[in-house]
């Protein structure tokens, strides 16, 4: 009941009450909380959930919880939770997904954030004759670095 202490409205009804529903052929966006990647996000039981997933779970009469596939975008907008643009899938359909769509980004080398070394760090480190603790400890990274560095099982486009 409205008013009462402790009460909450229904999941389906808190749900969609933050959904902007439209003709059934467009995306219907999410109008609340937000992931940092775009995805819809609200909070159920304590966690925060991906709506899209849960309006997928709501359509199809399941708990969230239970959806142990992705749930994928037909139309590529995270912010959409129209149950008609949202498909079960695999990783293995997501990715085949980006690549016929074009939308898969692969970052390697000095274009990844988290990288350590430059494309020249590591030719240079591939012709050191040095030992590995010696290399690693020049360029203030791990041993097992160097290894996969100069074994070429990481920067293998250079």
């Amino acid at each position: 009941m409205p008013g009462k202490k402790g009460w909450r409205a229904p999941l389906a009804e808190r749900f969609w009450s933050k959904v902007d529903t439209g003709d059934p052929l467009e995306c219907w966006e999410w109008q609340a909380c937000f992931f940092k990647d775009g995805y819809g996000q609200i909070r159920i039981e304590g966690k925060n959930r991906r709506a899209h997933r849960v309006a997928y779970a709501l359509e199809h009469g399941l708990n969230e919880m239970e959806i142990l596939d992705l749930v994928l975008h037909a139309c590529d907008n995270p912010a959409c939770c129209n149950p008609r643009h949202l498909w079960l899938g695999s990783h293995a359909d997501n990715a085949r997904d980006m690549d016929e769509k074009g939308r898969r980004v692969v970052t390697r080398g000095e274009a990844c954030t988290q990288a350590k070394l430059t494309e020249n760090d590591v030719l240079a480190i591939r012709d050191d004759q040095r030992p590995y603790p010696e290399i690693a400890e020049g360029y203030g990274v791990s041993v097992p670095l160097i290894c996969m560095v100069k074994r070429r099982k990481i920067w293998k486009h250079v």
